[in-house]
């Protein structure tokens, strides 16, 4: 019974013949898995063992010796030896360079395909190992096409990744433009959720557009950059930078929407253009070390209420409020005093772990934008606005900013809307109103409830005279007048300890089974 033929092989053998055997006589050479018949290659009939196998290479080795008229005699010889040879090493005889047979190999010993990983360059898909294609990119790329389908994987680290939904591909990961083949155009590009919809650095062939210049997509822009394409017209950009990640000449890292980007620096408007309608100013901000820089942007629209921020032209709202100069000595909790560590501290300062978070005043008269709620202050009749959030665990909604959680509390009300609590972003520094802790040494002036076993807690400091507790708290006034940690389900509370109503208070706290 015929074998089907591999249409796919017919340019191997080509290359094959072109090249020649002996005294100019046409030699056909198969990959491994493969045997010649005539001047065509065939699978090989599957195996059970060794014995199997040169079995089978007899076989065929006796039906093309018998068809002289198609392939010389020692062609049919030489593809006889080729369907039972180690493909990794073989001694080689020194007269004509054929291959000497290994009658001891066995079939599991014989790949299926070459050796490349995801991300090597190939010329075709036998160069990669196997379940992997060559991709047509830059002196080819090993990728797994399509990896997006239900079932499929990318193997190993790589990822799962495409510019346009019609092209995910298996990228190789890389930390480092080192890590990818920068000697064909590669660079280790650095993606984000905003652009790219991953938080991942990526292989991938580098463009040749520069920093500030347009783009449609990452690939479009030069070494590790993005391309931000929420600026109209594209900006390419690199994601993160900071003291021990510096941008290049001309660049400035800059927050932009919390984030560290390694922006066009300018002097005038017309530096920054790029042709066409787009918009293109030079803008007043300021790098991460807080000095005034002027870069490249659409406009000088800067950051909305909860993005992270150092400066108050980081934000749209003109007003950045820093809530960290340093961090607690024991557990790194983002500290402005040694006050706000208690048992954690002393609060060490350092200019590298400033923080800071872009808000707005607000009051009964003045309400807060479109997704933030007015949290108090220090008193029931201003605050500021910070972001609503969904629930615990949902601090990603702040900014990413550390030291701010997504906890329940009441709002101030203003132009007139109803005072419901509601989630929201605020800092809980140690030691304060509703932190962590386990014993009242845990705690700032204020008493720390516990569970029964006194595994887990939260600080509950004293109302006052004046009655009020911080966002997130409510003052129970029945008894002790202490401020205790608000919640709508045990979710919000510390472990083992229950979410209850308490007479008189307008919402649900934690309290002790």
């Amino acid at each position: 019974m015929a074998r089907p033929l591999i249409p796919h092989l017919l340019a191997i053998l080509a290359i094959a013949a072109a090249l020649g055997g002996c005294e100019g006589d046409p030699k056909v050479v198969c990959p491994v898995g493969f045997h010649a018949e005539g001047t065509f290659c065939y699978e090989n009939a599957p195996v059970e063992d060794a014995a199997a196998t040169q079995d089978s290479a007899v076989e065929d080795s006796a039906s093309q010796a018998t068809d002289a008229a198609a392939v010389p005699d020692n062609a049919a010889a030489d593809a006889a030896k080729d369907a039972v040879k180690d493909a990794d090493a073989q001694p080689t005889d020194a007269k004509d360079g054929s291959a000497t047979p290994d009658t001891k190999i066995d079939a599991k010993d014989v790949p299926v395909s070459g050796k490349s990983p995801v991300g090597a360059a190939c010329l075709d898909d036998y160069d990669c190992m196997s379940g992997l294609s060559c991709f047509n990119w830059p002196k080819g790329y090993c990728t797994v096409p399509n990896c997006d389908a239900p079932g499929a994987n990318c193997p190993g680290s790589s990822v799962c990744y495409g510019e346009v939904k019609t092209n995910q591909l298996c990228h190789a990961g890389c930390d480092l433009d080192g890590d990818c083949r920068t000697a064909d155009g590669y660079a280790c590009k650095r993606y984000s959720v905003e652009f790219g919809g991953i938080e991942a650095r990526l292989c991938a062939p580098g463009g040749k557009y520069g920093t500030g210049l347009g783009c449609a997509k990452a690939s479009d822009c030069k070494g590790a950059n993005t391309c931000l394409t929420d600026i109209a017209g594209g900006y390419c950009a690199r994601l993160g930078c900071g003291a021990s990640d510096p941008c290049g000449s001309g660049e400035a890292c800059v927050l932009r929407n919390g984030k560290p980007l390694c922006l066009k620096t300018c002097a005038i408007d017309s530096e920054c253009s790029i042709g066409g309608t787009f918009p293109r100013k030079c803008v007043d901000k300021t790098d991460l070390t807080k000095k005034p820089v002027k870069v490249c942007l659409d406009s000088s629209k800067s950051a909305a209420v909860g993005a992270a921020c150092l400066a108050d032209l980081d934000c749209d709202t003109k007003l950045c409020a820093i809530f960290a100069k340093g961090a607690c000595s024991t557990g790194g909790q983002p500290c402005l005093n040694s006050l706000q560590c208690g048992a954690a501290g002393p609060c060490v300062l350092d200019a590298s772990k400033e923080k800071g978070v872009c808000t707005a005043p607000c009051s009964a008269d003045t309400k807060c934008p479109t997704g933030a709620v007015c949290v108090p202050g220090k008193d029931k009749t201003s605050g500021s606005c910070q972001p609503s959030c969904k629930g615990p665990g949902d601090d990603a909604a702040c900014g990413g900013v550390p030291g701010l959680v997504c906890i329940i509390g009441t709002p101030l009300p203003t132009m007139g809307s109803p005072s419901v609590p509601t989630y929201s972003c605020a800092p809980v520094p140690a030691g304060t109103a509703g932190a962590a802790c386990s014993q009242t040494k845990d705690c700032s002036n204020a008493l720390c409830i516990t569970n029964a076993a006194q595994t887990a807690g939260y600080c509950a400091p004293s109302c006052g005279a004046a009655a009020f507790c911080p966002f997130g708290n409510l003052c129970d006034d029945s008894g002790l007048a202490q401020c205790l940690k608000m919640c709508s389900g045990e979710f919000d509370c510390p472990a083992q300890m229950a979410c209850g109503a308490i007479s008189g208070l307008s919402g649900k706290v934690c309290l002790p089974p």
